[in-house]
């Protein structure tokens, strides 16, 4: 039977790094203070409130069902936010960044934060590892990703909480988990699930009647996975809106399926 080690926040940075490193997967119990998590929610209740379940433009059909139809996502986070930009500074998370992606970069960049609020009913999400984001980068790769899941409310079995493989990141990309080898990271509002982007995890089932399961994702990736350029900032998006379709595309506003998305979907609505 697998197992997910839990630590608490007060542990030695090395014991979280070592626990990454064996199992790709740790979670790390009061990671956010009291106030940080009163402070998050506060700040996303309207958003959420605002939200619809289930993607708005998807940037392909296939994320539809893996991102959920009874689930809200909510990207864009360090605009929408000032608790945010704290919780991307977290000592420990930014401490596994250093410690696993600057061996392979300059630095890191910010990946992404998604709010995901799991709600009732929601099916279980498949298991995928999410530097297959990147998956014309074949074996061996260095570590592209650090991650955590922020539980702003309890994480149970049966509200959705993650479900994560450990060991899963040192697997050959066909191995399949056995039942046995799946555990969920059941943890109280405040810890945060750290893991690395090699490993196999996947939101739970929320079998519940009237609990939503809320989590913040963030994550980053070594900083050149990226154009040499950056055409957002260098060609006004104003000019872009009269260019030819193909012009837009080359210039990123077509997502690559899961990279490069707004509002974690097609930037290609912004160009209407």
């Amino acid at each position: 039977m697998a197992k997910l080690e839990h630590v608490g926040s007060g542990v030695v940075p090395q014991t979280v790094f070592d626990l990454l490193q064996r199992d790709g997967a740790v979670v790390v119990e009061g990671m956010l203070s009291s106030q940080a998590l009163a402070a998050l929610n506060q700040d996303l209740d309207a958003l959420i409130r605002a939200t619809a379940p289930g993607l708005r433009h998807p940037a392909h059909e296939r994320m539809v069902d893996f991102y959920g139809l009874s689930t809200v996502r909510i990207d864009g986070l360090p605009a929408k936010s000032e608790t945010f930009l704290d919780i991307m500074l977290t000592p420990l998370l930014c401490g596994a960044a250093d410690h696993f992606l600057l061996q392979n970069c300059h630095d890191y960049i910010f990946n992404t934060g998604q709010l995901i609020q799991i709600g009732p009913g929601e099916d279980v999400q498949r298991l995928h590892r999410d530097e297959d984001a990147w998956g014309f980068l074949k074996a061996p790769k260095p570590p592209l990703q650090v991650e955590a899941m922020f539980a702003l409310s309890d994480f149970t079995k049966e509200n959705g909480a993650t479900q994560v493989v450990p060991g899963s990141h040192l697997w050959p990309p066909d191995r399949e988990p056995r039942p046995d080898e799946i555990v969920q990271a059941e943890m109280p509002a405040g810890s945060a699930l750290m893991y690395l982007g090699s490993a196999l995890h996947g939101g739970g089932a929320n079998t519940t009647i009237d609990q939503h399961r809320r989590g913040m994702f963030l994550g980053y990736v070594v900083g050149w996975l990226r154009a040499e350029e950056n055409s957002f900032l260098t060609v006004p998006i104003e000019k872009v809106r009269h260019m030819p379709v193909r012009i837009q595309e080359l210039l990123g506003y077509k997502a690559h399926q899961a990279i490069g998305v707004v509002d974690v979907g097609s930037p290609m609505v912004l160009l209407q």
